[in-house]
């Protein structure tokens, strides 16, 4: 049998799928809340240990502690949210979040991480008294094992775009009228590569039989970006929502706004599609501790009732005599 080498350039194109989320349009929001949104926006996101300032402080001198979200979610941001969960060891901290967005996909990871933990998530950010009104966490807030000290506030919090995505995952899940969530169309971004490829082959009766094919060279060739989600792609977002115990109503929210705007959603709103869990804030969520299952968080902040009456109405009826 006579067997013929020859070498062949082999020319095709592929897509990589790449899932992010397009930055917000902030000229369709308030100036204020433009402002608020790009101090968080172009870092990527940061995980940060915060302990209670005294004024938060409870009658047994416990202070409470949570965990910082803010900035943008990248493709290692869930990496980093693990290496904290790490650091706080067992304790289930309620994280407080502030992003305009980002990775999808990394967002969905992070959901699913937090859930898993059972932790509870509000929108918020955390400010620190030993940094200027308008720098709310900077250097000189930062301890020697790189926590900080500081107190919740919703003012001119957001969570856009992907965030609620990672805001889905909580178990509780809270935002003030005083913070903002909202959605819009997913982007999927196309990337066009042509590889060149040198294979080898042979002839056996008749039929080409491949017995190498080697890489020579890639060239990129362009990118385009889409909102729209093929059946699978939908349906992975819908079982994600699903699990997380969000109403399927959010998507059908997420892909009629324009990515260059955005959908706000009202704390009723919110409320009525479960990505809420009730009403309250950021600070309510950090205040609550050893909530019960199903129990509301104004229940666990509640204050344990006065056990000074008795000594009281005994002082009264003393001087009575």
């Amino acid at each position: 049998m006579n067997f013929r080498f020859f070498p062949q350039l082999g020319v095709c194109c592929y897509q990589t799928l790449l899932w992010f989320v397009t930055g917000v349009s902030l000229f369709l929001v308030s100036p204020a809340l433009a402002e608020a949104a790009g101090a968080v926006g172009g870092a990527p996101m940061q995980f940060l240990l915060v302990h209670g300032e005294m004024g938060q402080c409870r009658a047994d001198s416990t202070c409470p502690d949570w965990i910082s979200a803010e900035g943008q979610i990248m493709a290692d941001t869930p990496r980093k949210l693990q290496k904290i969960l790490k650091q706080v060891g067992n304790r289930k901290l309620p994280v407080v979040v502030s992003s305009p967005g980002g990775d999808v996909k990394a967002a969905m990871e992070m959901a699913r991480i937090i859930r898993k933990q059972k932790l509870s998530i509000a929108v918020g950010r955390t400010r620190s008294r030993a940094c200027p009104y308008a720098e709310p966490i900077c250097s000189a807030a930062f301890a020697k094992d790189g926590s900080i000290t500081g107190q919740p506030f919703s003012d001119g919090a957001i969570c856009f775009s992907a965030c609620p995505l990672f805001f889905a995952g909580g178990v509780q899940r809270v935002s003030s009228p005083f913070a903002l969530l909202g959605v819009h169309q997913i982007t999927t971004t196309y990337s066009e590569v042509r590889v060149q490829y040198r294979t080898e082959y042979e002839m056996v009766d008749g039929r080409r039989k491949i017995i190498s094919k080697k890489e020579i060279g890639r060239k990129f060739v362009g990118k385009y970006d889409t909102t729209k989600l093929d059946k699978a792609q939908r349906t992975r977002l819908v079982s994600f929502l699903d699990k997380m115990g969000v109403d399927r109503g959010l998507v059908d929210l997420m892909l009629g706004t324009d990515p260059n705007g955005i959908h706000l959603l009202s704390q009723m709103d919110a409320l009525r599609l479960k990505l809420t869990t009730e009403l309250a804030d950021a600070d309510a969520l950090v205040s609550a501790r050893n909530c019960k299952e199903n129990q509301s968080i104004s229940d666990c902040v509640a204050p344990a009732p006065s056990t000074t009456a008795a000594p009281m109405t005994s002082a009264s009826a003393m001087a009575g005599k």
